[in-house]
Formats: structure tokens, C-alpha cells, sequence
């Protein structure tokens, strides 16, 4: 039976090198438990997360392979499955030259592009073998965040059976799904290792919609004034709408977000 493996870093950009160039590195392959990895291992990346209500996030299941990928040049040496890569610049991970041994990652039929949260509550070690039971335990317990109400009293449930938080909410949403516009609610991003959650994403836009509701209240504000700080870091597109856009929802969001009309999602 094969065997999974938790591998983690503590830095959002090393992970989405990881996750870009299918590959995973390290100093040395004699690091604990690293050593016995074999080729077909089941793999999970795992992120720890600053100011967050879960401490981990993770990203898979991979499948270790010693299969190179097309961007590595030179391969100095080997030990078992991993391989240290010289570094010789060019399109390659940024943590290269500093973790050289690798381990290629082969995404499995399971494979999400989304990082979850571990619905189980015992520890999980990384970089150690993991076996039956827990093996199954920890792939089956990998749950995506959906936000669900404590209570369904002064809640509301969409056109397309999605939860929100408040009126509003639930009449920008049902704008959407009326007019058959794919978008993710509460769909949770990671940014400089922070967790993130926007309103909503459009895909087919890549533009992210947030409803500031709340706005005017200290708190919330300064909780806004740090998510878009985020996003105008990363270069992210995203728009706004307030209580006074509701009043005329065909009007504002065509108006916020013209790639609807100039891609032809919206007539």
C-alpha cells in the first residue's frame, strides 16, 4: 500500500512555485523521515497560515514521481526518488538554489487547485511516513470552506442554494444566477500566507466582487482598508458595490464590471 506524505512550508510563494513547477525541495533528503519516500507516494502541500482560524491549509493529493519535468536542465545527483537540480537560472523555482533536492509531484484524479482545510482535529506530522487508517482518514477529511449559517433565522439561501449573509447579498447573487453567470461565493484566497475571503469571484473574468455592507463601522472598515491594501499588492482586479447599488443592480454591476459586456457573458 502506498504511502502519504504531508510536506509543508511556511511561505505562500514557495507553494505556488510548488504548485507551478510540480515540484517540492528541500536542503538535504535525509531530513526525518524523507528518506523512505517512494515513487507512486501519495503527496499533500501543506501551507501554515498567520492570523487564521485553521493553522494549516492543503493543497493535492500529488503522486511523487522521479519523472523530470521539462524545465530542469541538469540533474547532479540522486537519492532515491530525489534528485538535486542545479540551479542554472531561467524559468525555475525561486527557492532552488536553496532547497536543491527535489521530489517531482504528479497531480492524482483527486487532485483539487484549491487549497482545504483538515476537517479531523489530531495532529498531523509532516515530512513522516503515513499509513492505513490515517492515510484514508486525512484524503477524505480535506473539506473546501462553504459558508453556512449558525442559524437559518435572518438568513438567506439563493436562487442556486447558496447561504449568504444578509439581504443584499442574496439579491447580487441571484443577479448573477438569473442571468447564468458562473461566480464562487466565499471563496477563500491566499495571500502572503493570510486567508482571505472575498464576497465573490467570477472566473470567467478573473474579477473579484466585494459588498461592503457594513461599511461606516470602524471595525469593518479597517478590515476592508487591509483586504484591499492585499489586493492592490497582488495586482488583483476587483470591484465594490454599496447599499445605494442595490437600488438598480442592472444598471451598477454592468456598469463596475464592463469585461461582462466586452466578452459577450453578458447581452
Amino acid at each position: 500500500m502506498n504511502t502519504l506524505w504531508v510536506l509543508q512550508t511556511n511561505e505562500q510563494a514557495f507553494l505556488d512555485d510548488c504548485r507551478d513547477f510540480q515540484v517540492y525541495g528541500v536542503r538535504t533528503p535525509n531530513y526525518m523521515g524523507l528518506g523512505q519516500m517512494l515513487e507512486g507516494d501519495t503527496v499533500l502541500l501543506r501551507l501554515r497560515l498567520r492570523q487564521a482560524q485553521t493553522e494549516y491549509s492543503y493543497l493535492g493529493p500529488y503522486q511523487a514521481t522521479s519523472q523530470r519535468k521539462k524545465w530542469v536542465k541538469n540533474i547532479e545527483n540522486a537519492h532515491g526518488i530525489w534528485q538535486k537540480i542545479i540551479d542554472q537560472g531561467g524559468h525555475t523555482p525561486r527557492w532552488l538554489k536553496k532547497y536543491p533536492w527535489c521530489v517531482f509531484l504528479s497531480p492524482t484524479h483527486e487532485f483539487i487547485n484549491d487549497l482545504r482545510e483538515l476537517s479531523i482535529s489530531r495532529s498531523v506530522k509532516a515530512c513522516e511516513p503515513i499509513k492505513s487508517p490515517l492515510y484514508e482518514e486525512i484524503l477524505s477529511s480535506l473539506l473546501q470552506s462553504e459558508f453556512l449559517p449558525d442559524s437559518r433565522v435572518n438568513s438567506y439561501r439563493t436562487v442556486r442554494g447558496v447561504w449568504v449573509r444578509s439581504r443584499a447579498e442574496y439579491m447580487i447573487d441571484n443577479w448573477f444566477t438569473e442571468r447564468g453567470i458562473v461566480t464562487y461565493y466565499e471563496k477563500a484566497i491566499y495571500l502572503d500566507s493570510f486567508r482571505i475571503v472575498p464576497d465573490w469571484f467570477i472566473p470567467s473574468i478573473k474579477v473579484y466582487l466585494e459588498y461592503l455592507g457594513l461599511k461606516g463601522d470602524p471595525n469593518y472598515d479597517n478590515s476592508w482598508r487591509l483586504k484591499e491594501k492585499a489586493y492592490q499588492k497582488h495586482k488583483i482586479t476587483y470591484i465594490t458595490l454599496d447599499e445605494k447599488d442595490l437600488v438598480d443592480l442592472d444598471f451598477t454591476i454592468p456598469s463596475k464590471i464592463p469585461q461582462l459586456k466586452a466578452k459577450g457573458i453578458l447581452k
